[in-house]
Formats: C-alpha cells, structure tokens, sequence
C-alpha cells in the first residue's frame, strides 16, 4: 500500500526526521512502521544504543500512527506522556532499528497507540505513548 503523498512530504520534511535517518517505510491508519540505520555516535558507555535514541524513534512512528487523521477540522496533537520498557539492548552493526506503531484509541481529546521496536529478529523495546488532542487557541 502506497502512503499518502502529503504524509510522505511532510514526514521527509521534517529536520529531525532527516538528521537522524528515518525512513517512513509504510503507513495506514492503523499502523506506521519507521526505520532507522545505527549509527557509532548513538552507542552509550555500556556499549548499547542509548535509550534516548530508541525512545525519538517510537515517539515519531506513534505520531505517525496518530495524528494524520486525529488532527483534521483545526484539532492538533501534542504528546503528554510515554513509558518505554527497554527488553533486550540494540547494537551498532546489528541492523535498522525498526518502530512499528499501532492505534489503540483517539478519542475527541485523547490518543493512545503502542510501539515496539526491533533489530533484526530481536525485540528491543516496547512503548505506550499517549497524546492530547486540543484546537489551536484551546486552553490545554
């Protein structure tokens, strides 16, 4: 399935999108799958990509999965909360890291989707990433 042209140019677009190497790889309503390449510069003392790095990258497949269609008629999305469990550790020369988000639930005011993220076979991380819904203007 193709992705919607004004998704892709917004999401290639994006300055962090590009600086850090994400790749939209597909995208529904239901679900958006990014990849990343791991780069050197990511790996933490412990050898392991740093947590931060996993965490932007589900962050953006959550927005992906949530927003498009949630911030139609002036409504918009910012995120209010997220919680990663860190399962197995990423390695640089391991492969992509790959963020595949899914729908939950987008009510009038709020979102919720789920993330998991892996490198090759292994499950590296899982997420629950929540968003408010608001109108520009609106008391949030």
């Amino acid at each position: 399935m193709s992705i919607d042209p004004t998704i892709r140019e917004v999401f290639e677009s994006t300055p962090i999108n590009r600086f850090l190497g994400y790749r939209l790889e597909s995208r529904t309503r239901d679900e958006a799958v990014l990849a990343m390449p791991v780069r050197p510069e990511y790996v933490q003392e412990a050898g392991a990509i740093q947590g931060g790095i996993i965490s932007a990258l589900a962050d953006t497949a959550a927005a992906y999965v949530l927003l498009p269609e949630a911030v139609t008629d002036g409504r918009r999305g910012s995120g209010v909360e997220f919680k990663m469990n860190f399962l197995l550790p990423a390695f640089d020369g391991a492969g992509d890291l790959v963020a595949r988000a899914r729908r939950i639930k987008v009510g009038r005011r709020v979102a919720v989707c789920a993330v998991d993220v892996h490198q090759g076979d292994r499950h590296v991380a899982h997420g629950t990433f929540t968003y408010l819904l608001y109108r520009a203007g609106e008391d949030r």
